[in-house]
């Protein structure tokens, strides 16, 4: 018996190390059998609903790919629908690429090009145009694909590059986009860096009111703080919103575009005010075919963020698709531009 039991003793830590890898490899293969499941579920049909407690995610289930997926089937809308659609073109302009000036290359062109009228916007509200040229070439190019938008709007302030551009298929009854807005910072004046695109349209009965932005990148400069910079571009927009409301406080107005902040930054609180003001400018919380929100991937970081929003006017709350509203996640989208569209459906 001594014999025996003294070697089974002797071997104990080998045999007590193999039970124990057994049991965490099997925990790891039910694991990954849970994740794999999770990635690949099929699409949740939930719809986005304004100021959701949803919060936001930086680390999506599908890492982009400039692979030729299939696009989507083209979507069903009814002729009642107000389709609004916010995009960062990402330079849709002439600028150094390499070591020539050039317009944005032809494939990524194309890609956007399809995506937008896939989506069938009425309007249009954009970032990151160039002049009224760029803007004017997008707009053929749409109408030649099938998209007719014939009225326009561009402005732009400090940055002589990028700049705002409005397109829609609704009459503009009325502009008034501000290129020279100033703020005083650290005893100087700065002007907003592409400034404020103002323009209202008319369509079955009502006058939705946009306002155009694109705040400051969080690049770094060596003039000034670049956050600080953004904070006060939204103290700008929400000073000019509150005239607007000062005017008539029922004013079916938009804010939309491309803030470069977090949701919980300072940022977006200047900009949407107290959720208990009268003048707030609640947040629609778009999200994808995954329930997930981010709107930007910047690939030299692999950071995902969600920069991009559409706030609204408590007026215009009673005016929201819910349902019908999201973020794009079309199969090009990465080809096109490295933000996605936000679509907001509205109702007359």
């Amino acid at each position: 018996m001594r014999n025996s039991f003294f070697p089974l003793l002797k071997n104990a830590p080998l045999l007590t190390g193999a039970f124990f890898l057994f049991l965490l490899s099997s925990a790891c293969k039910e694991k990954s059998s849970q994740t794999a499941n999770w990635i690949t579920s099929e699409p949740t049909s939930e719809a986005s609903t304004p100021e959701s407690s949803h919060q936001n995610t930086d680390s999506p289930s599908t890492p982009p790919s400039k692979s030729n997926t299939p696009a989507p089937a083209t979507l069903e809308t009814s002729e009642e629908e107000i389709r609004f659609l916010s995009y960062n073109l990402k330079n849709y302009l002439t600028m150094r690429r390499g070591k020539e000036y050039l317009p944005k290359p032809e494939d990524e062109t194309k890609a956007l090009i399809e995506l937008i009228v896939r989506q069938k916007p009425d309007i249009l509200g954009l970032c990151e145009i160039g002049n009224k040229n760029d803007l004017a070439d997008l707009q053929l190019r749409l109408k030649n694909a099938g998209l007719d938008l014939p009225y326009s709007e561009h402005t732009g302030g400090r940055d002589k590059t990028r700049h705002l551009g409005f397109l829609s298929r609704h009459p503009i009854i009325a502009t008034n986009s501000q290129s020279e807005l100033s703020y005083e910072m650290e005893g100087k004046e700065w002007l907003m860096s592409r400034g404020i695109l103002d323009a209202t349209i008319e369509t079955q009965g009502i006058q939705l009111r946009f306002l155009g932005v694109h705040l400051k990148s969080k690049r770094l400069i060596e003039e000034a703080d670049q956050e600080l910079i953004r904070q006060n571009e939204a103290r700008l927009l929400r000073t000019y919103a509150d005239t607007i409301f000062n005017e008539n406080p029922d004013t079916l107005l938009l804010a939309y575009g491309d803030f470069n902040d977090t949701i919980g930054s300072k940022t977006l609180s200047i900009a949407k005010a107290r959720r208990n003001a009268k003048k707030h400018l609640a947040d629609f919380y778009f999200k994808d075919s995954r329930n997930e929100l981010w709107t930007h991937f910047w690939d030299r970081q692999d950071i995902y963020s969600r920069l991009d929003y559409v706030l609204f006017s408590k007026a215009l709350s009673d005016h929201l698709v819910g349902k019908k509203s999201s973020l794009v996640d079309d199969p090009s989208w990465n080809i096109a531009s490295d933000h996605r569209a936000l679509m907001l459906v509205l109702k007359p």
